[in-house]
């Protein structure tokens, strides 16, 4: 039988407190260990969806806010926006496409 004496025992590390993620928009959206299922749409991507890349290189961007509407009709919490493309200016449609969806 092993015996240690108590004061060689150390004290176990602490727990990290893991902050929840904050997310904005209009409103505030936190998620941390006590958020249920978020559902994050993810058709407003350029290079995720042909459609919606086709309509943002083409100027049609009334007909890409109905994707983002759509979306959240249909129960998105959070939309992920992505306008990463190389026959894109993407800073330029990122900034038009947040701004008419505000």
């Amino acid at each position: 039988m092993n015996v240690v004496a108590p004061s060689t025992l150390t004290a176990s590390a602490p727990v990290p407190v893991v902050p929840p993620m904050k997310l904005s928009g209009l409103e505030p959206v936190l998620i941390g260990e006590g958020a249920l299922f978020v559902n994050i749409g993810e058709r407003t991507n350029v290079t995720g969806s042909k459609a919606f890349a086709r309509m943002i290189l083409n100027g049609e961007f009334e007909q890409a806010l109905s994707v983002a509407r759509q979306q959240v009709e249909n129960g998105a919490q959070v939309i992920d926006i992505n306008m990463d493309e190389a026959m894109l200016d993407s800073k330029a449609a990122m900034v038009r496409f947040l701004n008419l969806i505000a």
